[in-house]
């Protein structure tokens, strides 16, 4: 692609931004497979932070990870941090740098990658920008509010910047294959083959996000009696260590339930891309195993699965039947004080799905 913002017979260099979370990460992962498919002799970077860098770090589609740097101890450190991350970011001499996060600090990091072209949403919260993010950008699309999901948005703005043809991206993810020793150690032992388990991850960062421990058990109970398939339960601190531990001491009964090893992303990603099945809530484990093309039962309460459920034919979300009126909320804490959108929702609905992810197979 030549356009008066690039230099000719150069192939092109854009920088994508998106730094956080696991989940909005891997809902940006598909931008940078489009620009791949439409160069293939691009340049492409990734402006990011910790632990996203990580799991993603050595994904084929992506040349270099810019890691945005972590809170110094001191001003003085904190400033020299920016300055090199800046410097990084201008010698790499993008043309185009693309945001798709849409605030202040990714509209910044666009700001000074150099690039003299610097793509973003137009509109408001609703509609992708907030804070100052248009005060750095000069390139600004508008997506149809018909698009709901996150990963179709990012793609549409994709579309709209040209950057990648005219036409509406299919969502593809190009990961790394994860191979964690340590991960491969655990399922031998276990004697757990490629396709032959469920992975049940229970944790989420927001408290109002969390099915009930017993909820899961339950839903573990079924799965093993309809389907007689190990599970293994994963975790990350120690609060989803006790849900965990939970999970397993009442579904462990008469069936193989395993708790996992502590995991960091990448041996996650290790089990996950040989499992039958995931269940879990609205995380960052979800959306991986979705990218993985692993079949997924996702439970929601609070967020609008619509907009960010786990992406693709072969996932699946499930939320109360009828919606109370505070659905979706998008809050942190419960207005009614009882987080009656995951507490009411039931078991057996989720094992409905579970078991037709399974048999779509």
């Amino acid at each position: 692609m030549t356009t008066d913002e690039t230099t000719p017979n150069r192939p092109l260099r854009v920088l994508l931004v998106r730094l956080s979370a696991i989940g909005d990460c891997l809902h940006a992962a598909p931008v940078a497979s489009a620009l791949r498919r439409a160069h293939p002799d691009a340049f492409i970077g990734w402006a990011i932070q910790e632990p996203a860098a990580d799991l993603l770090r050595g994904s084929p589609g992506v040349d270099r990870f810019h890691v945005y740097p972590r809170r110094a101890s001191g001003l003085t450190a904190q400033l020299g941090a920016f300055r090199r991350f800046r410097r990084e970011l201008r010698n790499c001499r993008y043309d185009a740098a693309i945001d798709v996060q849409g605030l202040t600090k990714s509209g910044l990091v666009a700001w000074w990658s150099g690039a003299r072209r610097r793509i973003g949403f137009r509109g408001g919260p609703a509609m992708g920008s907030r804070e100052l993010n248009s005060l750095f950008l000069n390139r600004r699309f508008a997506v149809d509010p018909a698009v709901t999901h996150v990963i179709d948005r990012n793609l549409a703005l994709l579309c709209a910047s040209g950057l990648a043809g005219r036409e509406h991206p299919l969502a593809e993810w190009r990961l790394p294959g994860y191979a964690e020793p340590e991960a491969l150690d655990f399922l031998k032992r276990h004697g757990l083959v490629d396709g032959g388990y469920a992975v049940v991850s229970p944790g989420t960062i927001w408290r109002t996000k969390l099915w009930p421990a017993m909820h899961f058990a339950g839903a573990v109970r079924r799965l093993g009696r309809e389907r007689a398939l190990p599970v293994v339960v994963v975790w990350a601190g120690e609060e989803e260590r006790s849900a965990a531990e939970k999970i397993v001491a009442s579904a462990g009964k008469g069936q193989p339930v395993l708790l996992a090893p502590p995991t960091d992303l990448r041996e996650l990603a290790t089990l996950l891309r040989r499992a039958a099945l995931f269940l879990g809530c609205d995380s960052g484990p979800a959306h991986l195993a979705a990218a993985l093309d692993v079949p997924c039962v996702s439970v929601f309460g609070p967020t609008d699965p619509a907009r960010n459920g786990p992406y693709g034919p072969r996932s699946a979300s499930v939320q109360l039947d009828q919606r109370l009126e505070c659905q979706p909320c998008w809050r942190r804490t419960c207005s009614r004080g009882d987080f009656a959108c995951m507490e009411l929702l039931d078991p057996d609905p989720v094992v409905e799905e579970c078991l037709a992810r399974l048999d779509a197979r």
